[in-house]
């Protein structure tokens, strides 16, 4: 009896270890919210993480999401506290999602291209985040590029539906060899794996999120209707490598597609059925958007499926973008900022060796003008010499 009971103590322990992530599902009114947090870029200063901590605590209250989304830079990798060890990951992987920690608010990320530039690859990030009771990210099923592409189910508030009621895709276009592009992309590989996972839930009503925009991006605010501001020239990436965003509208299962990346663009609109369009950056971090630091926000129906999205800034204000129309005389050229000829590494080896070569130009002009101010002081010398002599022996 006694091993009875032991057993089915061990059971149910084991059990729970199974099932301790939590399981994402539409409300009793159909509704399911996600928040979207991007290009926080952690590390930066510490005012700047401060107002991070800030605004991702009031715009967690003000919304009360079922599930976040970091569509990633949640690091900026590139800088001094992550290019040792793994401590400081930890460090600011507790500070970033402490926040949805304290509101039992679940997460899932996807990498940027500023998050791997530290001493750790996505990979060993990845592993510290889904160390988190809360975290639903996961790594690829299959062998593809990137590390972190996969998707989350949504169960049907009617709990005797088995099949998810809705998809959330993560890609990861943390991936280098993109061309000459410095960001990366998505890649042939990883859209197969969306067309299969599409199929397989028979096409499943979804949402999608990426780091690096496409193309179509470009494409969208020359032709369509949109929402918001176009300030930079978006680093994006073109279909050279695969067919992104054509499959995803192809498919019909996929609602939107949202991303971060550039920092000072903010718009989003109806691309050939599917929404298509930034979020707002979330963070200090990095360069400045020149607005204020908020978040995209969703809002999921189940039944009839519906998406509506809003971006909600730290203060508690909801946006109202203004509406672009496309115009002639406002068309961006349709090609993606290239990368910098030269990287960041190599500007900074440049400005050594330069001012190297100014300082040493300037020593050597110094040298060479007191030698041959010496050399024409002897020579002056010798000349007045020679003649002091000629003079003496002709009195003599």
């Amino acid at each position: 009896m006694k091993l009875i009971f032991l057993f089915i103590i061990f059971s149910i322990l084991l059990l729970k270890l199974v099932n301790s992530k939590p399981i994402l599902k539409f409300n009793s009114n159909n509704q399911f919210k996600i928040v979207q947090f991007t290009d926080l870029h952690y590390g930066s200063e510490p005012e700047d993480d401060i107002d991070n901590i800030f605004s991702q605590v009031s715009i967690l209250d003000y919304e009360k999401p079922d599930l976040v989304i970091f569509s990633g830079d949640m690091i900026s990798g590139y800088l001094s506290p992550f290019k040792k060890g793994d401590s400081n990951y930890w460090k600011y992987w507790d500070l970033f999602t402490e926040p949805l920690r304290e509101r039992n608010i679940p997460w899932a990320i996807t990498f940027g291209n500023h998050d791997g530039e530290g001493s750790l690859s996505t990979n060993e990030m990845l592993k510290i985040d889904q160390s988190y009771d809360l975290s639903l990210s996961e790594s690829n099923s299959v062998d593809m590029h990137g590390i972190a592409n996969y998707f989350l189910k949504i169960a049907s508030s009617n709990s005797s539906i088995e099949e998810p009621a809705s998809l959330i895709y993560i890609f990861d276009s943390s991936t280098k060899g993109c061309s000459k592009l410095d960001w990366g992309c998505v890649h042939q590989d990883q859209v197969d794996w969306f067309k299969n996972t599409s199929k397989s839930f028979k096409k499943t009503n979804s949402i999608a999120f990426v780091h690096i925009p496409p193309v179509e991006i470009i494409d969208l605010w020359n032709k369509y209707q949109v929402h918001g501001n176009f300030s930079e020239t978006p680093c994006c990436f073109e279909n050279d490598f695969g067919e992104f965003v054509p499959s995803l509208v192809e498919s019909g299962d996929v609602h939107g597609l949202y991303f971060g990346h550039d920092h000072e663009n903010d718009f989003r609109g109806d691309y050939k059925g599917m929404d298509l369009g930034y979020g707002r950056k979330s963070g200090a971090g990095s360069y400045s958007s020149k607005k204020p630091l908020g978040a995209r926000v969703f809002q999921l129906t189940e039944s009839p499926f519906t998406l509506s999205t809003w971006i909600r800034e730290f203060d508690g204000t909801i946006v109202s973008q203004e509406i672009h129309q496309p115009s002639e005389i406002d068309q961006k050229p349709l090609q993606c900022k290239k990368k910098d000829r030269y990287s960041k590494n190599e500007l900074i080896a440049f400005k050594v060796v330069g001012s190297f070569l100014i300082v040493f130009g300037a020593v050597a002009v110094g040298v060479a003008g007191f030698l041959g101010f010496k050399y024409y002081k002897k020579y002056e010398f010798k000349k007045q010499y020679q003649e002091l002599k000629k003079f003496t022996n002709c009195i003599i």
